[in-house]
């Protein structure tokens, strides 16, 4: 578990460099991929968004518009970013997942369990996901399912 949590963490650190450099360029192919927020102005934009680019340290990424919401964000009013994911066409279908797991961390979650779920195949759900997230089904739910048992 220690191990899968630390490669999990590379993962995260490798994908926000990225998405760093998606914001900095301002990369409208991003949007629906990941929203971030400014702990300083309270608020989350797409990476596309023609706002004032604000230094890295006040930034964090989110992988959805409803958890940079519960974290207590508010969206932006020149992007909309609450609407970023209808551009990316498997961003709904991540989602769904995602939503998915988290209405059901407490029961065994295979890849197979998860793929009936939303009516895909295996290997698709796999591939787009970990293209998407960055990260496997998998370390997706452990990590949620860590932050469940800390909370």
């Amino acid at each position: 578990m220690h191990r899968e949590h630390v490669i999990y963490q590379d993962l995260q650190v490798a994908n926000e460099e990225d998405y760093w450099q998606a914001v900095l360029a301002k990369d409208a192919s991003f949007d629906g991929v990941f929203v971030y927020a400014v702990r300083s102005t309270g608020i989350y934009c797409r990476p596309s968004c023609p706002a004032r680019r604000p230094h890295r340290e006040q930034v964090l990424f989110f992988t959805l518009p409803e958890a940079a919401q519960q974290a207590g964000f508010r969206s932006c009013r020149r992007c909309y970013p609450q609407d970023a994911t209808a551009s990316h066409p498997q961003a709904e279908l991540v989602q769904r997942v995602c939503h998915y797991i988290e209405r059901h961390l407490e029961s065994p979650l295979t890849l197979a369990i998860l793929s009936e779920a939303v009516s895909i195949s295996p290997h698709y759900l796999q591939r787009t996901f970990k293209r998407i997230m960055g990260i496997t089904p998998r370390q997706y739910t452990e990590a949620r399912r860590l932050n469940w048992l800390k909370a």
